[in-house]
């Protein structure tokens, strides 16, 4: 009887971490989340495996802080994982590094659960966001950050060049540029939420235009970074206003320019872009007088 209660426990804490991976996309899902971790084992182990850890802790705090239901829904776990990635993309892998994914996970768990009861706004990314930024500057300062890696020319011509902007797109949520784990995250989407998918690859097609238009420089797009904040932001405004498709755009556009403002001032951006035309455009699209009922 032990043994069976075990089991099952192990296995639904299997499910909450699993959604927590989801819930970085807004998808409480645990099996968009389990291709989501396969994803980031396609490209590195190491970034699958500080995921799986971040998103563990978080999910453990919360349990421990008797938020039975949101772990379940996987609100503990997503600013964890997202920590996780954050932590090996600051620091060279190493015992530094993988010593501080616990304590930061659970740091932007806490952060997260205390901005819910306190604030009106959701948190999304944002504990994820202060705690990386606070880790840049503390690394940088201490000259223990990893060095950046030089971009190589990744992008093909016309249409095959779009769609690998697209794809990494949405992998660069997750700190992926590896074509084949934007691919597999695109699928995890799709095995959550079609629309989730369909939603994802419109907002990443949607500011690969927009930048092309605007002479945004090509390799930034061709590695997706003009689009993930943008694939965030329509999620989560087309959770806010299912079926009206006005706010998903403006958020996309706005996320769109605030990126382009951060790369302009030499600024790491992670993904407050997505938050700030997030919840700009919320606010607008909640308050806006005289609504018409949601679809």
């Amino acid at each position: 009887m032990f043994l069976q209660i075990l089991d099952s426990s192990g296995v639904a804490f299997g499910r909450m971490l699993l959604r927590g991976i989801g819930q970085v996309y807004l998808l409480p899902s645990a099996w968009a989340g389990l291709l989501l971790l396969g994803a980031a084992a396609w490209q590195s182990w190491t970034l699958a495996g500080a995921c799986l850890l971040g998103a563990s802790a978080g999910t453990a705090w919360g349990l421990s802080a008797g938020d039975v239901p949101g772990s379940r829904a996987g609100l503990h776990g997503y600013n964890g994982a997202l920590t996780g990635l954050g932590v090996m993309a600051v620091l060279p892998p190493g015992l530094l590094a993988w010593s501080l994914v616990v304590p930061l996970a659970c740091l932007s768990a806490w952060m997260a659960h205390a901005w819910r009861r306190r604030c009106g706004l959701p948190p999304y990314t944002a504990p994820f966001v202060l705690v990386t930024w606070l880790l840049m500057a503390v690394a940088i300062s201490l000259g223990l950050a990893r060095e950046a890696a030089v971009a190589a020319d990744v992008a093909g011509a016309g249409w095959i060049g779009a769609v690998q902007g697209l794809l990494r797109g949405i992998g660069q949520v997750m700190f992926l540029d590896d074509l084949g784990a934007g691919a597999l995250c695109w699928l995890g989407l799709a095995l959550g939420s079609p629309r989730a998918a369909l939603s994802a690859g419109l907002a990443s097609a949607l500011c690969l235009l927009v930048a092309g238009l605007a002479g945004f420089p090509a390799d930034a797009a061709a590695l997706g970074l003009y689009g993930f904040n943008a694939v965030l932001a329509a999620e989560a405004l087309r959770a806010v206003r299912p079926g009206r498709w006005l706010w998903p755009c403006a958020a996309v556009l706005l996320s769109l320019g605030l990126m382009r403002g951060f790369q302009l001032l030499g600024l790491p951006s992670l993904t407050a872009p997505f938050l700030l035309a997030t919840w700009v455009v919320r606010q607008a699209a909640l308050h806006r007088p005289h609504q018409a009922r949601a679809a």
